[in-house]
């Protein structure tokens, strides 16, 4: 007998088929959990893993199928590769694991024994995929399930996307992305200024789109950062939860602004408390025909040595210049600088 035909055989033993379940009866559910690994061309072990995942119960469905010291017989099933699989994905403590799951860092909790570890990077993958498949077909199965956990899974699957295959990737975006009326009620609820947690999503050249739970806001390059970015990976990374502020909502082309800055300290406020009126010394970042700009503080700020107070010098890039900060002008974000 093949290996998925013993799994068969034992979730019905166990009475899988009579289990009530979110997605229909329990056996049903967890065939479709594995055709849609099967669909994504996970590996045999990772597919038998979704057929069982069940068997010791989860963290959000308590109902096991089998006592875990009866582990071996699930085990002469499947094999000992799946069965781990199987038992690694119950013992998870979400509320303390799902958070560090994209960090190869981050500490995993087994809930049936308290321990604390960091899960190897197939571990990882396999608990992203496996999670995605069984909550993807809750969504596609359950409507108010969907309504109720959409956003907060594409959120998540968004923060787990390096560790998640791209077709299981693009299931989740397509089966969570909200369209048609969704999309315009979740766009009518946003209100400009109001600040919202959300996940990158992408990285483009001209922005940063982040998925707010269904639908993606943009984050303009300028705002960003109150500095000068070189490149935008430098800054956020896909994965990345980020809190933004909402600038403005365009219900007619369905599209959303957000600012990371808004929500950063203004360095010019700083910078006008702190050195506004002093000697500091900084190198020269740039040379134009009425002048030359001089970092006067970290991240990039330059100000303007006008051309007037150069005596005829034409300084070049990199070169030290000590100056006077003159004036930090907050309305025009400019620095005026005079010679020391």
């Amino acid at each position: 007998m093949g290996r998925h035909s013993a799994a068969r055989e034992l979730l019905r033993s166990c009475g899988a088929e009579t289990i009530d379940h979110p997605g229909g009866t329990l056996l049903a559910h967890l065939e479709r959990v594995e055709s849609r690994l099967a669909s994504w061309d996970a590996r045999e072990d990772l597919r038998l893993a979704g057929l069982c995942h069940a068997f010791y119960g989860t963290d959000g469905f308590a109902e096991s199928l089998l006592p875990q010291e009866r582990r071996s017989v699930l085990r002469e099933a499947i094999g000992a590769e799946a069965e781990e699989l199987v038992h690694f994905y119950a013992s998870c403590d979400r509320e303390f694991s799902y958070d560090g799951l994209a960090d190869p860092a981050g500490l995993f909790r087994d809930r049936f024994t308290g321990e604390e570890y960091a899960p190897t990077a197939r571990q990882r993958e396999d608990f992203a995929e496996l999670t995605a498949a069984n909550e993807l077909d809750l969504a596609a199965v359950n409507a108010e399930f969907h309504a109720q956990w959409g956003g907060p899974l594409m959120r998540l699957f968004t923060r787990w996307r390096t560790h998640l295959t791209e077709p299981a990737f693009k299931a989740a975006r397509d089966l969570l992305t909200l369209d048609g009326p969704e999309r315009r009620a979740f766009l009518r609820g946003l209100e400009r200024g109001e600040v919202r947690t959300g996940v990158v999503s992408s990285i483009e050249n001209f922005g940063v789109f982040v998925d707010l739970g269904g639908v993606d806001g943009m984050i303009n390059v300028a705002e960003l950062s109150w500095y000068h970015i070189d490149a935008l990976t430098d800054v956020v990374r896909v994965g990345e939860e980020l809190r933004v502020e909402v600038l403005d909502i365009d219900l007619d082309r369905e599209r959303i602004a957000l600012s990371r800055k808004a929500l950063l300290p203004d360095p010019y406020l700083e910078l006008a408390r702190t050195i506004e009126g002093r000697v500091v010394t900084g190198p020269v970042t740039k040379v134009v025909p009425f002048g030359v700009f001089v970092r006067v503080a970290d991240a990039g700020i330059a100000g303007l040595l006008h051309h007037d107070h150069l005596d005829g010098r034409r300084p070049s890039e990199g070169e030290e210049l000590r100056v006077e900060v003159v004036e930090v002008d907050l309305v025009r974000r400019r620095i005026s600088l005079g010679p020391a």
